[in-house]
């Protein structure tokens, strides 16, 4: 499985750090979440990201790519390595059966 990494998530995060994850910073300022879409479709990646939009556009897309959504709240780096520490395999268990993981501080939801 590999993974395409939101602006919105920091890029240093040691989860991020590894073979299979690309980062939409690379592709310079102003990226549409439609180009990451359709970027990640083509290419068979799930979305890394904080952005609610992808919810709704997955609701009503024909063709979607995988998205995880971090629904947490602004956190630094270090709690974010403790959250991930904790979730991440729970996290890409379920994105392997599920379009859509919904995850917050106190639950992983999927869609």
């Amino acid at each position: 499985m590999n993974f395409l990494v939101d602006a919105n998530l920091p890029r240093k995060l040691t989860w991020f750090n590894k073979p299979g994850f690309a980062f939409v910073t690379d592709w310079g300022d102003n990226v549409s979440d439609t180009e990451i879409w359709n970027y990640a479709v083509a290419n068979n990646l799930v979305i890394l990201t904080r952005d609610s939009d992808y919810f709704y556009r997955m609701i009503q897309a024909k063709t979607f790519p995988k998205v995880i959504y971090f629904k947490l709240q602004q956190q630094g780096k270090k709690d974010l390595e403790e959250y991930f520490s904790i979730h991440w395999e729970q996290i890409c268990v379920l994105i392997r059966v599920h379009k859509m993981v919904i995850a917050s501080t106190d639950s992983l939801d999927v869609f």
